[in-house]
């Protein structure tokens, strides 16, 4: 047995085998003449590959089974080839008339042809020749063309999300609209964005794409050339994966972000509409919905927010679109007289007889569908134009369309060329948008020939590019990109991503817009369970692909969580403690974990990554600060937790603080603000050096805290006034800090003492100071905005609005029941 393509792959396999058959025939003729013959069988498919041993077979499998059964079939001096080899290698060889043979296990026997001679070593590129076809959607264009006429007149936002399954025609409903507004004057605006089906921290990947289409930002542009182009938006930059925050809380990062979109979008539509198409939003991440739903919201201007998503979406996000102008348009499959004139109208009116019955009814009405059986029976060379119109070959006796778009799609990328094929799985790996270079560097040794994959409509080439001197396209269909990726070996997988991690890298020179795209690409090379199958004998490449994932992870997670992309953020960092790291970068994981749950009020998560990071800690400096931050935390924010750690337990956490610190760091200032809260009556000298320690390091957070110790143990002690002049101090510095959570805290704890000394008007404006800063945190921090409403007007008498406060009041806790609170 001879076996071509494993266990190295060659792009042209199956010609090398059909002319190795034919040039065995020969060499043996001219040996012994017509005295010896050999029988030859040759069969294409996918097979297990072992090590190479001699003596012994090292593939395994059913085309294996098959090829065995054509050999005993031949006549003597005869090769019988399987009929997917003749598939890729036709247009070289010419084969006999087909025959099928009886083969135990295949109840319809093995099809297949005589191998008759070589013609030639170039092959033949396939064409298409389809038409384009839009029919049976009157009614989804009318319900588009009104919202967009309703925006136009009113100048106020709409948002159109438009659900079908996969293939049923979202994209091209949407591609006959958007032609159609290039006809109006003025013209309309038009940009677009598609979600990724893959990756974490990239969020806000559609917006990026946006963005740079609206601005003409090129991905070789360097920071300080996006930036200029940015101007004084320059928040927007987070959009990008820009490191742009400047040391802002992530919370208060995010709220100018989304301020900074609406504005954005109010100054491109302010003299002309604009419809901005988001694809594929079942694959987008919270904050990005909740973006989309507040630029419907609070932008003023006349736009289009068109969103495409497969009907599960409603199931993520119900109440979707439900507070904004937004209409939702649910495209069925077409019915059978539709789906008869779309094939009419893709052949150019020249229906072959016996093609309606073939195609439509395996089709269900899904385009998709019938676009890519029409391809595959192309492909195949059953389905040619002739004299100008379409003629439908006999069908061979086995036949059959099959059952899933999924398996039409697979069948047909399995008809591409090797070199072809490799392309468009090194496309898959990438994404849906890619360009030709990183392309030829990820299939080196073998020549693909894009335009094949074009004219087959596998793929599309975009008008422009945001790579300079390089061609941009676009995979067809989502679809297409599962298909390719999932027909990848899991070794040959790994080693596209990183051949790709490694090519961004290369052409990126490590910029921050490219960190999650290289975090996602190399994990995905090094993140498998058998990734030490997958890379045996290479030792060292894996221990560096590791290393530069672990790196690429943690940078990508540190953007996110700057984002307030938390789970993002956290999904992350455990993908970099799945990689097991040494210990030192264990511990530093396990901390940054820590911290990111935080602001998620998680106390139990918070609480075990700490103590796990401690497990691997030496330093006694970093032993304390983690020690303190574990005090400060669990004794400042009681809605962390939902069983409260034992208080001797954090009376520990504070001794060991207090003892490894040294006696100017942070690490003692938070473990004596810690003392302070967990013991209020007993610690007034804790929060004096506290207060003390915090004035000398100059930390204007660790300052707030010390005043707000100071605060707690005088009204502890019943002195309200002395507790009041430590919130002043305090209010006095909220315009200098950045994170929101803190000041609507310095709020909350002020409140007491101000209602102590009798200033209950002051205590009605700090209560709606709180408020505001509230409404965009979390549903948490909004019932505690509740709380202190109530609280201001039952302490003032005031039971008018208090019955008015109640409904708020009752919905807050409602939507908190599983939140420990001590408020």
């Amino acid at each position: 047995m001879a076996v071509f393509g494993a266990p190295s792959s060659l792009e042209d396999h199956a010609e090398r085998a059909l002319h190795g058959a034919l040039a065995m025939q020969r060499s043996l003729h001219e040996l012994f003449g017509e005295t010896l013959a050999l029988r030859i069988g040759v069969n294409t498919g996918e097979v297990v590959v072992g090590k190479p041993r001699e003596g012994s077979s090292f593939v395994t499998g059913d085309p294996v089974n098959v090829a065995a059964r054509l050999e005993q079939a031949a006549e003597p001096g005869e090769v019988l080839v399987g009929e997917r080899t003749i598939a890729t290698a036709r247009g070289a060889f010419e084969f006999g008339e087909a025959q099928t043979i009886e083969a135990k296990g295949k109840p319809g026997g093995v099809e297949c042809r005589r191998l008759v001679r070589g013609l030639s070593l170039m092959r033949p590129r396939g064409v298409g020749g389809l038409r384009r076809a839009f029919v049976g959607r009157d009614e989804e264009m009318e319900v588009l063309e009104r919202a967009y006429a309703e925006v136009e007149d009113r100048r106020e936002p709409q948002l159109v999300t438009i659900l079908g399954d996969a293939g049923v025609g979202k994209t091209r409903i949407v591609r006959e609209f958007w032609e159609g507004l290039g006809d109006r004057s003025p013209e309309t605006l038009r940009r677009t964005g598609r979600c990724l089906s893959y990756g974490q921290g990239i969020t806000y990947w559609p917006l990026a794409e946006v963005l740079k289409e609206h601005l003409g930002i090129f991905e070789s542009d360097s920071p300080a050339m996006v930036l200029e182009r940015l101007g004084s938006r320059e928040i927007l930059g987070l959009t990008l994966g820009l490191d742009v925050a400047h040391g802002l809380h992530p919370l208060a990062a995010r709220d100018r972000f989304q301020d900074a979109w609406v504005e954005f979008l109010e100054e491109i539509i302010a003299e002309r509409p604009a419809v901005v198409l988001i694809e594929d939003v079942h694959w987008g991440e919270e904050q990005l919905l909740d973006l989309l739903e507040r630029v419907v919201r609070d932008t003023r201007g006349p736009l289009l927010l068109i969103a495409t998503a497969r009907p599960e979406f409603l199931e993520q996000r119900p109440r979707w679109g439900a507070r904004i102008r937004a209409t939702t348009l649910e495209l069925e499959a077409l019915s059978s007289e539709d789906a008869v004139r779309m094939l009419d109208e893709l052949l150019g009116g020249t229906l072959p007889a016996g093609l309606r019955e073939l195609v439509v009814q395996r089709a269900e009405g899904n385009p998709f569908f019938v676009e890519e059986v029409l391809g595959t029976l192309i492909d195949r060379q059953l389905l040619e134009r002739q004299n100008g119109s379409w003629r439908l070959a006999e069908l061979p006796s086995d036949f059959a369309v099959p059952d899933t778009v999924q398996a039409v799609v697979a069948a047909r990328v399995d008809l591409l060329e090797p070199a072809e094929k490799q392309a468009l799985q090194a496309a898959s790996v990438i994404g849906r948008i890619f360009w030709a270079g990183p392309i030829y560097d990820l299939v080196q040794g073998a020549e693909p020939d894009l335009r094949i994959l074009e004219e087959r409509d596998f793929i599309r080439r975009r008008p422009g590019s945001t790579v300079p001197g390089d061609r941009e396209y676009a995979i067809k269909h989502a679809l297409t990109r599962e298909v390719a990726y999932a027909s990848l070996p899991k070794a040959k997988r790994a080693r596209l991503h990183a051949a790709f991690a490694r090519w961004i890298e290369r052409t990126g020179e490590g910029r921050d817009e490219y960190t999650p795209l290289l975090a996602h690409h190399y994990a995905e090379a090094v993140g498998a369970d058998d990734s030490d199958l997958v890379w045996a004998g290479e030792e060292l490449e894996l221990g560096e692909l590791r290393a530069s994932a672990l790196v690429w992870l943690r940078r990508a997670a540190e953007a996110a969580i700057g984002r307030f992309e938390i789970d993002d953020g956290l999904t992350l960092l455990h993908r970099a403690l799945a990689l097991e790291p040494d210990q030192a970068d264990q511990a530093d994981l396990w901390r940054e974990i820590g911290r990111a749950n935080v602001f998620k009020f998680d106390g139990e998560a918070f609480w075990t990554a700490m103590l796990s990071s401690l497990e691997g800690t030496t330093d006694p400096a970093t032993v304390a600060d983690t020690y303190s931050l574990l005090a400060f935390h669990t004794a400042t924010r009681a809605a962390m937790w939902k069983r409260r750690p034992d208080r001797d337990l954090i009376a520990g956490w504070i001794d060991q603080a207090l003892e490894l610190s040294e006696p100017d760091a942070p690490a003692r200032a938070r473990a004596l603000i810690a003392r302070t809260y967990f013991d209020r009556e007993g610690s007034g000298e804790a929060a004096r050096e506290a207060s003390d320690l915090a004035d000398r390091l100059g930390d204007i957070e660790l300052r707030s805290w010390a005043w707000g110790a100071r605060s707690e143990v005088a009204y502890s002690r019943g002195e309200y006034h002395e507790a009041f002049d430590w919130v002043r101090h305090r209010f006095a510095i909220v315009p200098t800090l950045t994170d929101p959570d803190h000041i609507a805290l310095i709020y909350m704890f002020g409140l007491p003492a101000c209602l102590a000394t009798g200033r209950f008007q002051e205590a009605r404006g700090i209560s709606k100071a709180h408020d505001e800063v509230t409404g965009n945190l979390t549903p948490h921090h909004r019932m505690h905005a509740a709380w202190l409403l109530l609280a201001v007007e039952q302490a003032g008498g005031y039971w008018d609005a208090v019955r008015n406060l109640t409904p708020r009041a009752e919905s807050a806790v409602a939507a908190n029941i599983a939140t420990p609170c001590s408020s």
